[in-house]
């Protein structure tokens, strides 16, 4: 068994190093039957080369498609006797592989994952239905918030993998092979890139053993290069049309990365100006002029880079407004500190929900497979907690004045909108700085606006 460290609950986490280099963390929560336990493979959309697009989120499709042993059906049927579940998902920074089930079956639920991250067939039949899956994805799922998002990174970090959408583009989804798979997951999908964690009713003294019993056969290898940091574009306004009654807009400015010394600061700023129901741009756009139904700000940040996100709908008679408000309201906080019973209501409302979401077996477990994929190290509750209650007021107006000093942000909008909307935008954003020439894409395509 490895280290032990007694969190403030007081909760046992365990930390060990296998032999080929898996990393292992258990946390102990008394009183729970279930154990959520994941596999984090340090493997995304920032690994993919220029024709592998799409690639980390079709591989994760395809370890569910059978192994020497177990077909695509036996492993959904033998999960569900555990009485939970099994899934994956993938992310620019890395791809995760977890299952939540009864105590009694955690070793059952390792075998399974070893079985299909040690011995996936990546078998052609299967690849030839997750590409039809993944194109009809593409083809036909339409989401305008994700939409945006994905538009939105593209615009931010064009050169970057990190900006690629991580399911990928037609052209390259048509072009993965078994061959072209495997080799990205003899690349990546190495023992000394994973970390597997577990939350719950653990036995620590067990855990570690049973997870080199399941991954015995994962090998390590030689890590590959890492993403260098990203060139952010900023200012630029590129717009969608689609047939819908609302617009779906994003702004962002480049911040901190995940692991970045004023994170904290950030995340209190986000929360300051658009997180929750008494945040400065709902209430103002919402609830005392009803220009929007949603607004929300967020603070995305990822190994390299980071992004503070103000994104929301309106109807677009009230697009030109929201967007000048919102500028405004950054403008008001760089200039002013925000009063001690704001900030306070903030951060405090900030720690409860970190304490109330830690309730979860599943949000424990991922904090601690994030936590050492990021910092190499467990990070407490406690130690989050006095990182956000040590931010002040005066650094939320400095960051809000880093926002300023930034200039006008990324603008993506997707929704019923057209050159001379586009032309409104862009005269209302003269007031705040310089601008790019708007951009309309059709189809696809850029359509210069005159």
């Amino acid at each position: 068994m490895g280290q032990l460290i007694m969190s403030e609950h007081p909760i046992l986490i365990d930390k060990t190093t296998l032999r080929n280099g898996i990393r292992v963390l258990s946390e102990v929560i008394p009183g729970m039957r279930s154990i959520s336990v994941g596999v984090l493979i340090d493997a995304g959309s920032k690994d993919e080369a220029d024709d592998q697009r799409g690639y980390a989120h079709f591989l994760e499709h395809m370890i569910f498609q059978g192994t020497g042993s177990r077909d695509a059906r036996q492993i959904a049927e033998m999960m569900t006797i555990g009485g939970g579940a099994i899934g994956a998902f993938t992310t620019r920074d890395y791809t995760v592989y977890y299952a939540t089930v009864l105590d009694d079956y955690l070793t059952f639920a390792l075998e399974v994952l070893g079985d299909m991250l040690c011995n996936s067939i990546l078998p052609e039949e299967g690849i030839a239905r997750q590409r039809g899956v993944i194109l009809n994805e593409l083809a036909t799922a339409y989401n305008p918030i994700e939409t945006v998002n994905n538009l939105l990174k593209t615009s931010l970090w064009p050169t970057h993998p990190i900006g690629y959408p991580t399911i990928g583009t037609a052209e390259s989804i048509e072009k993965v092979t078994q061959a072209s798979l495997r080799r990205f997951m003899q690349t990546h999908y190495l023992s000394n890139q994973v970390v597997v964690a577990a939350a719950g009713r653990v036995e620590l003294e067990d855990f570690a053993a049973q997870v080199e019993d399941s991954f015995r056969l994962m090998k390590p290898g030689d890590l590959p290069s890492k993403p260098s940091t990203p060139d952010t574009l900023t200012g630029q306004l590129i717009a969608t049309p689609f047939d819908m009654q609302q617009v779906y807009f994003a702004l962002a400015w480049p911040a901190p990365s995940y692991t970045d010394d004023d994170r904290y600061k950030w995340h209190v700023f986000s929360s300051v100006i658009g997180s929750g129901p008494t945040s400065r741009l709902y209430t103002k756009l919402r609830e005392e002029r009803g220009l929007v139904y949603q607004i929300s700000s967020q603070y995305q940040a990822y190994g390299t880079a980071g992004a503070l996100v103000i994104e929301g709908a309106t109807m677009p008679q009230a697009l030109v407004p929201v967007l000048a408000n919102i500028l405004i309201e950054l403008v008001n906080l760089s200039e002013t500190l925000v009063n001690l019973d704001e900030h306070h209501r903030v951060v405090q409302s900030m720690v409860s929900q970190h304490y109330v979401s830690g309730d979860s077996t599943y949000t424990r477990m991922s904090r601690l497979a994030l936590q050492e994929n990021y910092f190499g190290r467990v990070v407490s509750s406690k130690d989050i907690s006095a990182g956000i209650q040590s931010v002040v007021p005066d650094e939320v107006q400095g960051v809000a004045q880093q926002i300023c000093e930034i200039g006008l942000p990324t603008t993506v909008l997707v929704g019923p909108v057209n050159a001379e909307l586009l032309h409104e935008i862009s005269s209302m954003l003269a007031d705040f700085g310089d601008l790019a020439t708007p951009q309309l894409l059709v189809n696809g395509a850029n359509v210069l606006v005159q």
